[in-house]
């Protein structure tokens, strides 16, 4: 690992969501089911009851088979599906390269953080996403973590094994987003004998088929691993969290934002879900040079003068306008469920529906 100014503040940053607009898998599922012949509709709802009980399988629901299972490993469940689609290791690079779309000014959001911060870069996002992005902003890519996918084209998949897949697809499409008890982790009973069939199918079918060793072998950065890489990181550079910087959006943000709460800083940038209540600072907007410019209060004043100064922004700037176009803010008890919602807003609009809803 390459490291520079280690005097500064480090800023961590994850990807989607904060420096671009996409959501790399969902959109690879979306379009190869308009290639394969299913429909963009059946991949968006498909989609979306993949993201939905990933965060049931990660949160609260121990996987025998996958012990280690965190919310963000959905980039595992569907690759079997991605190779049903027809989908191969150039296919899926030439998609991300093409479809990849930044956040307004985020080049020049990393100049500015890299003239006195450490920058690097945690993301649950897939290794050719991530290089594409890092390619076209000019970002170091040895100064990222994501998750790698070996091996892709080299994993046989039957005709049989294709079929079965696909109409899997085609019946979960046709189904509600699995729900469940957020302070329990039970499945809502109307929904327990869909949790029941997905799990059994996606655990005990596809995980013992010949392309069940994408889910064997592929290991994604979810919420768990960008915990744990964010610890490496700090004991290995003795890095105290006080002088760390974490910007993110969503469910896979959770455990970074609970091991730095208190002492570094977390911003949301159009966040949502339950790491919002968790994090320090919520931005709704749409451009990333507000990162750099939390950093640069962060590094200058600290923590807390931070959080202040942002707070009083805030409160200066209630009443003079109606637009949730640009909103910067320090979450408390009395503003979070508001600015949730402005963010969820935000969210939507600016990257879409299909993509906002997302967890």
């Amino acid at each position: 690992m390459r490291w520079v100014k280690i005097n500064g503040i480090w800023v961590i940053l994850d990807l989607e969501g904060p420096q671009v607009i996409n959501d790399n898998a969902q959109q690879i599922m979306v379009a190869l089911a308009e290639k394969s012949g299913l429909g963009k509709e059946i991949g968006e709802r498909a989609y979306a009851r993949f993201s939905g009980i990933d965060d049931v399988w990660g949160d609260c629901h121990l996987i025998p088979q996958d012990p280690n299972y965190s919310s963000g490993h959905t980039l595992k469940v569907v690759l079997p599906f991605f190779k049903a689609m027809g989908a191969d290791s150039r296919w899926l690079q030439d998609f991300s390269s093409k479809s990849l779309r930044v956040v307004p000014f985020v080049k020049e959001a990393l100049t500015d953080l890299r003239r006195g911060c450490n920058v690097w870069m945690i993301s649950t996002s897939y290794e050719w996403f991530v290089r594409a992005y890092c390619h076209k902003v000019g970002f170091n890519f040895s100064q990222t973590n994501c998750t790698r996918v070996t091996g892709f084209d080299e994993i046989p998949i039957s005709a049989t094994e294709t079929a079965q897949l696909l109409g899997f697809m085609v019946s979960i499409a046709r189904k509600p987003v699995v729900d469940y008890y957020k302070e329990t982790g039970d499945i809502v009973p109307e929904h327990q004998a869909d949790y029941d069939e997905f799990t059994r199918f996606i655990w005990d079918k596809v995980y013992n088929m010949p392309v069940g060793r994408l889910l064997r072998t592929v290991h994604p950065v979810g919420q768990t691993q960008k915990r744990e890489v964010m610890e490496t990181v700090c004991q290995r550079f003795g890095i105290p969290k006080r002088r760390v910087m974490y910007v993110g959006d969503s469910q896979t943000d959770v455990q970074v934002v609970e091991w730095l709460k208190g002492e570094g800083l977390t911003m949301m940038f159009n966040g949502k879900g339950r790491v919002f209540a968790l994090s320090d600072i919520a931005y709704v907007g749409e451009d990333a040079r507000m990162i750099a410019w939390v950093a640069n209060h962060f590094a200058k004043d600290g923590r807390e003068m931070t959080l202040a100064g942002i707070a009083n922004l805030y409160k200066m700037s209630q009443g003079k306008s109606d637009s949730i176009g640009d909103i910067i803010a320090t979450i408390t008890p009395a503003n979070r469920k508001i600015l949730e919602e402005q963010s969820l807003q935000k969210r939507k609009q600016f990257r879409g529906v299909a993509i906002g809803e997302l967890s």
